[in-house]
């Protein structure tokens, strides 16, 4: 996948005969800026004025270069939709490429909270994040969490999920939402609570009808780090004959899970316990479902907590919400490249990656080419 010439398609907004930049021009230096760990606007325009001898071997740069005022109106007039495709795009070209295939894909929201106005709330995207290969897959981006439940249903329907599972956590339990997945042959497990308060008792009760036991028992392990020693068993149920199940496309399974943990590092920690329940599509004797479920919360720490911390998206301040939502989403597609291309011999962090990509011209290059 040529990056560039991809840019290149996505339709130009503006006016014909006043455009002084191109926008395929606009977007691939952007992308570059980003990649090279440019958080603003004027960071890549600044960015562009350093690196010009470089970028004019690929774009044309022969107007000048565009001034942060331009690149804010060029992406405030951009439909993030264009965006939210491109990054479709290009992520399942890379993971056609790779020689693994992942069955699993976890869905969730996040808060750009820097997006937050007096009389607007933050802006809330929906990803769809493969575990296997530490991708986003896919996005949709929506005013307010409680949409969220409607942005769902339209990521997975521009998503292959052709005999993956589908894992969400208690926001997308919705009789809509499964039924949804298994009309598209896929299968689900999510997250199970009181919001479905008539099903989420015949799981506990069934639990505590069956007990855990060996027969049942799907995992049983230990986890010390972090200061906490945390112990995850795993459970599974037949829930074919619970009241109303029927109204739930394709459920098969409740999974219980007890975590049990406290504290190594502090002696006066009190031993704390909980319970957590799933629905799902698979047999309740499927040894996946532990994984399922602990690998769905790789898309906190390896997609969220980065987006955080290393790119600073919590920090962007942009008003304008087009332009914010189109950043979000260069920052997503940088991190997917940087990710999956930017490995080498000597083992680098994402964030020396980055700084990398912002220094040395030949590595740039070999994150965007295949």
């Amino acid at each position: 996948m040529n990056i560039l010439e991809e840019l290149q398609q996505l339709p130009d907004p503006r006016m014909a005969g006043k455009v002084k930049h191109k926008l395929g021009t606009v977007c691939f230096v952007a992308l570059c800026a980003v990649l090279s760990g440019c958080e603003s606007w004027g960071d890549i325009e600044e960015y562009c004025e350093i690196k010009r001898e470089w970028l004019s071997q690929y774009v044309d740069l022969s107007n000048g270069i565009p001034s942060e005022w331009t690149f804010r109106r060029v992406f405030t007039l951009l439909h993030p939709d264009y965006m939210a495709e491109f990054l479709q795009r290009h992520a399942a070209h890379l993971v056609r490429n790779e020689e693994t295939d992942s069955d699993q894909i976890a869905i969730d929201g996040k808060a750009l909270r820097g997006s937050k106005r007096q009389d607007l709330q933050c802006l809330q995207s929906v990803s769809a994040w493969c575990h296997e290969h530490s991708l986003v897959l896919g996005e949709c981006q929506v005013d307010g969490k409680s949409n969220e439940i409607t942005a769902i249903p339209l990521l997975l329907n521009s998503l292959d999920i052709y005999q993956k599972t589908i894992t969400i956590d208690a926001m997308g339990c919705q009789k809509s939402i499964c039924e949804l997945i298994r009309a598209k042959k896929g299968h689900y497990v999510v997250g199970l609570k009181s919001n479905h308060k008539y099903l989420y008792q015949a799981a506990v009760d069934l639990k505590n009808r069956e007990g855990e036991h060996n027969t049942n028992r799907l995992h049983d392990a230990f986890d010390d780090s972090h200061g906490r020693s945390v112990r995850r068993r795993y459970f599974g149920y037949d829930a074919r004959k619970l009241p109303g199940i029927d109204a739930w496309a394709g459920a098969r399974s409740i999974i219980a899970v007890e975590t049990i943990s406290n504290k190594t590092n502090d002696p006066n920690s009190k031993l704390t316990t909980c319970w957590r329940y799933y629905l799902s599509s698979h047999k309740h004797t499927d040894s996946k479902l532990p994984n399922y479920i602990r690998n769905h919360w790789s898309i906190e720490n390896r997609l969220h907590w980065m987006l955080d911390v290393h790119l600073k998206e919590d920090d962007d301040q942009k008003a304008e919400r087009k332009s914010a939502r189109s950043f979000a989403l260069l920052r997503r597609i940088s991190l997917n490249i940087i990710r999956l291309k930017g490995e080498t011999a000597k083992k680098r962090s994402l964030r020396r990656r980055r700084k990398r990509a912002g220094w040395s011209n030949e590595y740039l290059l070999s994150l965007l080419v295949d």
